[in-house]
């Protein structure tokens, strides 16, 4: 078998062109230089240098045998620096796969902030439903996915970052702006945007309007919160949202605290039997700092009775 040493005593060998100058290299001496190369031809059963008095002079299968050993230290060369990008995260790609209703405001902040802490980083975002979320994981086609969707899959490990009450959007200057919090009798008659059927928690907020004996004037669905977002500001009608939905429309929106209300978390979904590599483990920190950072004006979460958590 060849060793290290056996392959570096060659290797200087034949770079300096003396056993002298390969032993001040590596600093060893001659006659351990000889004992290398004599042991390397052993073991290899080559003729690798014609030796004369004061000279020794690489054969034709000693310059064969260090082009394969030239291109062996490159390969070493491209491991040393596939390791110090993995570690630096430099060209390494992290694919987020993110739902809908999260991709216009805080899966933006939160890669912003992963990026800015990591210069290094590129990130793919994928806006697609959960379900569609759950099966890119476990293919390999995502390395991490952000819902607030409830999903029962035993392939997908569910980490908690930030659950929040709905609140009451309308557009600036409503006239339930002037009130401090809202109740669903505030919105007898009022022009409603709500989500589809297909919703998660439609069923939940339809309810708190039939329990309160209440008829809103549902003028608009959509399935997507950011165009219940757009419909807001133009004028259409209130909704109740996730205040994390809200996003570019944060600004251009008034919000009010709803009760009784619903509520929705926030998730990473990973999967479940695939290691998690340096850059999704700085992700997840990122993610959870993050939602740590998030202030009362978005609706910190709350352990108020009134509001109803999403079905999970």
């Amino acid at each position: 078998m060849l060793n290290v040493r056996q392959i570096e005593a060659f290797k200087a060998v034949i770079e300096t062109g003396t056993v002298s100058r390969a032993a001040s290299r590596l600093c060893v001496s001659q006659p351990a230089i000889s004992k290398l190369l004599q042991h390397l031809e052993q073991d290899t059963g080559l003729s690798l240098f014609e030796r004369s008095p004061g000279r020794i002079r690489p054969t034709g299968d000693a310059l064969l045998l260090f082009e394969e050993i030239t291109r062996l230290y490159r390969g070493l060369d491209r491991l040393e620096t596939a390791a110090s990008d993995i570690r630096n995260m430099k060209g390494m790609l992290l694919s987020v796969g993110v739902m809908p209703a999260l991709s216009t405001g805080f899966i933006q902040d939160l890669i912003v902030e992963y990026q800015a802490s990591n210069r290094a980083a590129r990130v793919a975002l994928h806006a697609r439903s959960t379900l569609k979320i759950a099966d890119m994981l476990i293919s390999g086609g995502l390395d991490i996915g952000v819902s607030t969707h409830p999903l029962d899959n035993p392939e997908i490990e569910h980490i908690a970052l930030d659950r929040r009450p709905y609140v009451c959007v309308m557009p600036h200057g409503h006239r339930l702006a002037k009130l401090a919090a809202l109740t669903p009798r505030d919105l007898q008659g009022e022009r409603f945007i709500n989500f589809t059927p297909t919703s998660d928690l439609r069923a939940q907020m339809d309810d708190i309007f039939a329990h309160a004996g209440v008829q809103r004037d549902i003028v608009t669905e959509a399935s997507m919160a950011p165009s219940i977002c757009a419909m807001v500001v133009r004028g259409t009608g209130v909704a109740l949202l996730n205040p994390l939905y809200l996003g570019a429309f944060t600004e251009l929106l008034t919000c009010r605290p709803f009760s009784p209300t619903v509520s929705s978390e926030v998730r990473l979904l990973l999967p479940r039997h695939r290691p998690r590599s340096s850059q999704v483990r700085r992700f997840i920190e990122q993610a959870r700092a993050h939602a740590e950072s998030l202030g009362p004006a978005l609706g910190r979460p709350t352990h108020d009775s009134t509001a109803m958590p999403a079905h999970s």
